[in-house]
C-alpha cells in the first residue's frame, strides 16, 4: 500500500514538471502571434515584435520659422543733459517755460554778472587809453624821438588788456546757460533769486522727437545681431506695437551677466513714448520661410552633431543632420532630408540602422 502510495506520488511530481516545460512554450507563441498582429508585442508602442520595432512617426514638413528672442530694454531720449550752473551767483533769470520745447542756442538760465560787468568796463577804459598811448609811441618813434623799446612795451600793455577783457567777457558767457541742442526742457530745481554752486542743477533737456531702445542680448547670441535687424517692442499703458531699428551692438561682453548691449533707434514724432520707460522687447534673430521641421522628440543628440532615424522601405536608416531654428515643441533640421520623408519620434534610442520599423503616423 505504501509503495502504491508513492508511485502515485512520484508520477504526480512528473507530470507537474512536464506542464512547467510545455505552459511556458505554449504562452510565448500566443503572445508572438499577437505581437505580429500589430500590438507591438508585451512592450506595446515602441517595444519590438520579434526583431521589428513598433515605434510613432512624423512627416518632415516645409514651414516658415523664426527664432525670436524676448526681453526687456529701456527708452532713452536721443539726446539728454541735465543743465547745471558751471559757477556761483544769483540766478536773475530763466526765461523757459517748464515741458515746453526749446530751441538750440535759447537762453535758459542767467546769472548775475553785474560785478564783472563794471570791472569790464573799468579795464575797456584802460584799454582804449594804452591803445591811444601806443599809437603816440608808435608816431615818436618813426620820427626818431623815441626808442623802441618805449614802443614795444606800450603795444604789449594794449595786447595784455586786451587779453584781460577777453578773460572778463568769457565769465560773463560762463554764467549765461544756453541749450546745447533743440528739445523739451524738464521742470526746474531753482527759482530765480536763488544762490546756486557749482554743479548745482537747474533743469534737464531731452531731445525726444526719436528715442533709442537699449537692451541686453546673452551671449550665445552673439553674431546673430546686426545692424539694420528690426526691433518690435511694447510698452506699458499702449495697446500698439512699435518698431525700431538696431543702429549700434557694444563689442564687449558685461562678465557680471554674460551679456552685450545693443542698441536701437524708433521714431518719436507722435510723443507717445517717454524716455526711461519700460519695454518688452521681441527680436527676430533667425529666420526661414521654407525650413524642414521635425518634432524635437525626433533628435538624436550627440556628443558633436545630431541626427534622425529616416524610415526607408519599413526599414530605420540613420542620417546626421545639423539643427537650425528652434520653436517650442519643432527644430529645423539641416541635411540628406526631404519634404514627406517620416522620422521615428519614439524609441529613437532603441532603434539601429536597418532595424525594421512599424510606424504609426501621427498627425
Amino acid at each position: 500500500m505504501a509503495i502504491k502510495r508513492r508511485t502515485l506520488i512520484w508520477a504526480g511530481v512528473a507530470v507537474a514538471a512536464l506542464a512547467l516545460l510545455l505552459v511556458p512554450r505554449l504562452v510565448g507563441g500566443d503572445e508572438g502571434a499577437g505581437g505580429g498582429q500589430g500590438g507591438g508585442g508585451r512592450g506595446g508602442p515602441g517595444g519590438r515584435g520579434g526583431d521589428t520595432l513598433v515605434v510613432t512617426g512624423a512627416v518632415v514638413r516645409a514651414e516658415p520659422m523664426e527664432d525670436r528672442l524676448t526681453t526687456t530694454g529701456q527708452l532713452l531720449a536721443e539726446e539728454e543733459v541735465e543743465i547745471r550752473a558751471e559757477v556761483a551767483g544769483r540766478v536773475i533769470s530763466l526765461p523757459f517755460r517748464e515741458g515746453t520745447f526749446v530751441r538750440r542756442g535759447q537762453l535758459l538760465a542767467a546769472i548775475d554778472t553785474d560785478v564783472l560787468e563794471a570791472q569790464l568796463r573799468a579795464l575797456r577804459t584802460r584799454h582804449e587809453l594804452a591803445a591811444v598811448q601806443a599809437r603816440r609811441q608808435r608816431q615818436l618813434f618813426e620820427i626818431g624821438g623815441l626808442s623802441r623799446q618805449a614802443v614795444d612795451q606800450a603795444e604789449a600793455e594794449a595786447r595784455v588788456l586786451e587779453a584781460e577783457m577777453q578773460g572778463l567777457r568769457a565769465e560773463i558767457q560762463r554764467r549765461r546757460i544756453y541749450a546745447p541742442f533743440s528739445g523739451q526742457v524738464g521742470l526746474r530745481s531753482v527759482s530765480a533769486g536763488a544762490y546756486v554752486s557749482p554743479g548745482d542743477p537747474i533743469a534737464t533737456l531731452r531731445a525726444a522727437a526719436t528715442l533709442k531702445l537699449e537692451f541686453a542680448v546673452p551671449e550665445r547670441h552673439l553674431g546673430q545681431v546686426s545692424v539694420g535687424d528690426d526691433v518690435v517692442f511694447e510698452v506699458p499703458g499702449q495697446e500698439r506695437t512699435f518698431r525700431a531699428s538696431v543702429y549700434a551692438i557694444e563689442q564687449s561682453v558685461e562678465s557680471a551677466t554674460r551679456s552685450f548691449t545693443v542698441r536701437a533707434r524708433t521714431d518719436n514724432s507722435g510723443g507717445l513714448l517717454t524716455p526711461g520707460g519700460y519695454a518688452e522687447v521681441n527680436l527676430v534673430l533667425a529666420q526661414d520661410d521654407d525650413a524642414l521641421a521635425v518634432p524635437a522628440g525626433a533628435i538624436v543628440p550627440g556628443v558633436d552633431s545630431a541626427a534622425v532615424f529616416v524610415v526607408d522601405a519599413g526599414r530605420a536608416e540613420r542620417r546626421p543632420v545639423a539643427l537650425g531654428i528652434r520653436a517650442a515643441d519643432r527644430v529645423q533640421v539641416i541635411g540628406d532630408l526631404a519634404a514627406g520623408d517620416t522620422v521615428l519620434t519614439s524609441s529613437v534610442d532603441q532603434a539601429r540602422p536597418g532595424q525594421p520599423v512599424r510606424v504609426s503616423v501621427a498627425e
